[in-house]
C-alpha cells in the first residue's frame, strides 16, 4: 500500500486540538464540506440520471467523464510536476514510477494489440483507490474530532474491503454464473449488515462530530444503494449509481486537493507553478477542467485508441503518485 493509499497518511498531518476543547468538526467549512466532501447532493445526481431518458443520462455521463473524472486524474500530474518542493521529496521514485508505468503500458499494448488487460488492472486498482480515498478523508475527520486519534487499522480495513467488494460486484460479471451469483447474493447480506453496523457504531460514538458522521453516512448510503442495485440485478440503477459514485469520488478529491494547496501556501511550502496558482486555485481548476474536457472530447472523436491509452497511463500515475504525495516526508535526523 506504499504507493496506493491516497489520503491515508494525510490524516497524520492534521494538528491535534488542545486537550480541553473538542476538535473542529469540519475540514473547510460546513457548506463546503457538505457540497464537495460529503457530496450530499449525490441523490440528486442519481435522481436526474434515473428519471432522465437515455439522452439525459448520456449527457450526465458526458459531463462526469470529460469535465470531472478526467481532470481529477490529470491534476495529480500537475500537483507533482508543478511543485518542485513536492517533487523534490521523492524525485527518483516519481520518475521511476512514471517510466515503469508508461513502459509497461506500451509493452502490454504492443504485445496484445488491445487494452483489455490494462483496463482490467485499472478497474481493480481503481477500486482500491476509491476505498483508500474514502477511508483517508474519514480519518482526517476523525483526527480533527477525536483529538488526533485516527480509527484503528481493523476499522479501516473493514471500511475499505466493504467498498472494494461493492465495486467488484458492480461490474456484473457474476450475473452469468447462477451458482456463483447465488453465493455472492448471500455475501451481499453480510456486507450490507456490516455497513449498517459500522453506521450504527458511528452514530453511537460518545464524541459526536457532524462532519465525520455526515461524511461516513453519505459514503455508506451510496455504497449500500449500489450493493442493493447489484443484488437485485438492476443494471439501470447500477449504471446511474456508478456515475454518482464517480462524481462523488472525483469531486471530493478535487476538494481535498484545494484544501491541501491552500494549507501548503499558508505554510509557504508550495513552490513553482503551484505556488503561483494557489491564490486563484478555484478558477485555475475550473479552467483546467474545461480545457482538458474539451481536448478530451475532441481526442475521443479523432484519436480514440491513442487517447484511451494515454488516459490509462495517466490513471495509473494518478493512483501511484497520489499515494506518495499524501505521505508524510520522513523526519530528517
Amino acid at each position: 500500500m506504499s504507493t496506493t493509499a491516497p489520503l491515508h497518511e494525510t490524516a497524520a498531518r492534521v494538528s491535534s486540538p488542545s486537550p480541553d476543547t473538542a476538535g473542529p468538526q469540519w475540514i473547510v467549512s460546513p457548506a463546503f464540506d457538505l457540497l464537495f466532501l460529503m457530496n450530499v447532493l449525490w441523490p440528486v445526481a442519481f435522481w436526474i440520471g434515473y428519471e432522465a431518458d437515455l439522452i439525459g443520462h448520456s449527457a450526465l455521463q458526458f459531463w462526469q467523464i470529460y469535465f470531472v473524472t478526467t481532470p481529477h486524474r490529470w491534476i495529480t500530474l500537475l500537483l507533482v510536476a508543478g511543485d518542485p518542493a513536492r517533487f523534490g521529496e521523492r524525485p527518483r521514485l516519481f520518475i521511476g514510477l512514471a517510466l515503469g508505468i508508461v513502459g509497461g503500458c506500451l509493452l502490454v499494448q504492443s504485445q496484445t494489440g488491445a487494452l483489455t488487460c490494462l483496463l482490467a488492472v485499472d478497474y481493480i486498482w481503481n477500486a482500491w483507490h476509491f476505498a483508500s480515498q474514502h477511508d483517508g478523508i474519514y480519518r482526517i475527520y476523525s483526527r480533527r474530532a477525536d483529538r488526533g486519534v485516527a480509527p484503528g487499522a481493523g476499522q479501516s480495513w473493514l471500511f475499505r474491503l466493504s467498498i472494494i467488494y461493492v465495486i467488484v460486484r458492480v461490474a456484473g460479471w457474476s450475473w452469468q454464473f447462477d451458482a456463483l451469483d447465488e453465493t455472492l447474493s448471500l455475501t451481499d447480506f453480510a456486507v450490507g449488515g456490516l455497513f449498517l453496523a459500522m453506521l450504527l457504531w458511528e452514530w453511537c460514538r460518545p464524541r459526536r462530530s457532524w462532519g465525520r458522521s455526515g461524511y461516513f453516512t453519505s459514503v455508506i448510503l451510496l455504497y449500500l444503494a449500489l450493493l442493493q442495485a447489484v443484488h437485485f440485478h438492476r443494471p439501470d440503477m447500477v449504471l446511474v449509481l456508478a456515475t454518482a459514485s464517480a462524481l462523488f469520488h472525483a469531486t471530493e478529491y478535487l476538494a481535498i486537493v484545494g484544501w491541501n494547496i491552500t494549507d501548503r501556501e499558508r505554510k509557504q511550502q508550495a513552490r513553482g507553478l503551484i505556488r503561483k496558482l494557489a491564490p486563484m486555485w478555484a478558477i485555475s481548476v475550473l479552467m483546467f477542467a474545461l480545457a482538458l474536457g474539451v481536448a478530451g472530447w475532441y481526442a475521443d472523436q479523432h484519436w480514440l485508441k491513442a487517447w484511451l491509452t494515454i488516459n490509462v497511463m495517466v490513471a495509473f500515475l494518478h493512483y501511484a503518485w497520489d499515494g506518495l504525495i499524501w505521505k508524510r516526508r520522513p523526519a530528517v535526523r
